[in-house]
């Protein structure tokens, strides 16, 4: 699953994104102005929003080796993202790509620790959409998924 890391299109398909139930398409970054939403994180210190620290937790517990398997499959993301054009998700003087990037960086963290304690949802799902070329950039407060 994460060996395909290196041929994902990241964010060819921003802004065309079907919302499925528990969705909500952002069909243009002039929809931020009215959405009302959480950003999922974009960096590596911020608390995961969806398992709190349960992953890491509970693979400790299980005495499960992770940190080399996460910065491996981080390693490939962070090269494969190297592709993503400079400004390529803005709206006038804001650049949204270093964000969808860090965003996207913290997904294949989460989704790596979700693998190992065979707790696959959440974030292997939006990987699966980050795959299809969208940016999952936040949660509303009933927890539906916002995707551009």
């Amino acid at each position: 699953m994460m060996e395909a890391l290196d041929n994902i299109s990241w964010f060819r398909a921003a802004g065309t994104f079907q919302a499925q139930p528990g969705q909500l398409a952002l069909p243009s970054l002039h929809a931020w102005d009215s959405a009302s939403m959480d950003w999922l994180p974009t960096s590596r210190g911020q608390p995961d929003p969806v398992h709190g620290d349960a992953l890491p937790t509970l693979l400790k517990q299980a005495g499960t080796p992770y940190l080399q398997a996460v910065m491996a499959n981080y390693k490939l993301a962070l090269h494969s993202l190297r592709c993503v054009p400079d400004r390529l998700i803005s709206k006038g003087a804001h650049d949204f790509t270093p964000a969808a990037i860090g965003a996207a960086l913290y997904c294949v963290r989460m989704a790596s620790l979700e693998m190992l304690a065979q707790r696959e949802g959440f974030w292997l799902a939006a990987l699966d959409l980050y795959r299809q070329g969208h940016w999952p950039c936040g949660l509303v407060a009933d927890g539906t998924l916002v995707v551009y």
